[in-house]
């Protein structure tokens, strides 16, 4: 079975077929997220305080994502470092990094999870959430932050898996937490009325459940990329390596989740509706994002793997294959999308004045979706590649640079209102892609993370072993 998925990342002469074979698990899973995520969403939109509700865990995610941005990064880095360590034939070395990514992410997800909960309200309040919307969000985010250290050590499992090719293991694993968080939502909010604490709560249990899971096959598992306890002891060259190439991912995590902190405040200042609707726009067009982001998961690991064995000419092909598939999916699932939007959202609000902002909101988003595509697929090609420094400054400039500026003065010097924030996603999404396209002339696909230094770290952690 591993053999086939290498075969496929380095010798399948059609790439097309590789990305689809490889890339259709990560598809289901990030598919049954969304509808899970969906889901939740209906439940709480037939709740009487529908929109304050909504509008709380909207306004909630960004901070969660400012401090999920380290494992985030990990992730990126695991993938990176492993992938091209497997393409050079250094397997032992690639153990040994799997291992320091193991206890790495798990002290993380322990001292994030104290540090989300005891800052939630106070950075709650700062955004200007009040009443029932602020009760909400600290509800929200305090009983969510207890999922943190399990949602580490499943992204740092899945990063290893997805590094040797294994696509499909870690979507088993999705799809069994997906289940039950589906079944507990319904428990949880519409039978016993939990409300978002039954959401929060039901979405704990679901990433609880699959770490057994993730042990059994790291430890347990009798393959060739069994982790041992060995591996497992602090390693301060092998850390120091995760941090330097998980630190310019994370920290462009973490600068957009807190960029796009400020944006929901923005957004908050025209109204818990505003708020309501543009979550809701967003949920249902990351059904469009999803197969996206999946081909992107995989690009990563194609040009890591590629890069270690030596082949520039796939790794670029490889690039192309997906820039040109998650093309044609947002284009015409954007087209497609467009008169179906009225009948999603309608399941998902109870309030008419929701819906028709959603509604105009999500005009913007499907025409941005093109966009989406090809900005996605060059932040996977320059994870994979290891220059994560690239993807820091498109999505730094993107947020920062680009976004916010824009939604500023169109709030302050114009009269668009709302639309301001619409047209400055869309100026920015179009600047953003230029330049990821003048940083892709630049990328050098010769370049290794597998290279000497690694080497010279590995040789005296085999010889020691020896």
């Amino acid at each position: 079975m591993q053999a086939d998925r290498s075969d496929l990342i380095l010798k399948e002469k059609n790439l097309y077929k590789s990305f689809i074979i490889l890339a259709l698990p990560v598809f289901g899973v990030n598919m049954l997220m969304s509808m899970n995520d969906l889901i939740d969403t209906y439940f709480i939109g037939q709740m009487p305080n529908s929109v304050a509700a909504q509008a709380g865990m909207s306004i909630s995610w960004p901070l969660i994502n400012i401090l999920m941005a380290f494992n985030i990064g990990l992730a990126v880095a695991g993938v990176a470092i492993i992938s091209q360590l497997l393409g050079a034939g250094n397997k032992k070395a690639a153990q040994k990094y799997s291992g320091m990514l193991i206890v790495f992410s798990t002290i993380l997800g322990v001292f994030i999870n104290l540090i989300l909960f005891l800052i939630t309200p106070t950075v709650i309040g700062w955004m200007g959430a009040t009443g029932e919307v602020y009760s909400s969000s600290v509800i929200y985010v305090q009983t969510r932050s207890f999922e943190l250290v399990f949602t580490f050590i499943f992204a740092s499992f899945q990063s290893i898996r997805q590094a040797r090719g294994d696509t499909i293991t870690p979507v088993a694993l999705s799809a069994l937490g997906i289940l039950v968080n589906v079944i507990l939502n319904g428990v949880f909010i519409q039978g016993l009325g939990m409300g978002v604490f039954g959401a929060a709560l039901a979405t704990v249990i679901s990433q609880v459940i699959k770490v057994p899971f993730c042990i059994y096959f790291l430890f347990v598992q009798k393959t060739e990329y069994r982790v041992r306890r060995t591996d497992l002891k602090i390693d301060l060259p092998c850390i120091y390596k995760l941090t330097k190439v998980a630190l310019p991912s994370a920290g462009s995590q973490a600068f957009s989740s807190f960029g796009f902190l400020f944006l929901q405040v923005f957004i908050l200042s025209y109204g818990q509706r505003v708020s309501a609707a543009f979550s809701l726009g967003n949920k249902v067009s990351n059904l469009l994002l999803m197969p996206v982001m999946a081909l992107g998961s995989v690009l990563a690991t194609f040009v890591g793997q590629n890069i270690g064995n030596g082949n520039r000419k796939r790794a670029i092909e490889s690039y192309k294959v997906c820039r040109n598939l998650g093309l044609i999916i947002s284009i015409i699932g954007s087209i497609l999308l467009v008169p179906m939007r009225g009948g999603a959202l309608r399941l998902l609000t109870n309030d008419p004045q929701t819906l028709y902002i959603a509604m105009e909101y999500m005009i913007c988003v499907l025409a941005l979706q093109p966009l989406m595509a090809m900005f996605q697929s060059y932040i996977s090609l320059f994870n994979g590649a290891g220059k994560t420094g690239y993807s820091f400054i498109m999505s730094t400039v993107r947020l920062w640079g680009l976004r916010l500026p824009l939604i500023v003065i169109f709030q302050r010097f114009t009269q668009l209102g709302r639309l301001g924030i619409w047209w400055a996603m869309i100026f920015s999404n179009f600047v953003i892609v230029l330049m990821g396209i003048w940083f892709y002339r630049k990328l050098d696909f010769k370049a290794s993370i597998a290279n000497d230094e690694i080497s010279k770290i590995e040789a005296v952690e085999i010889g020691e072993e020896l």
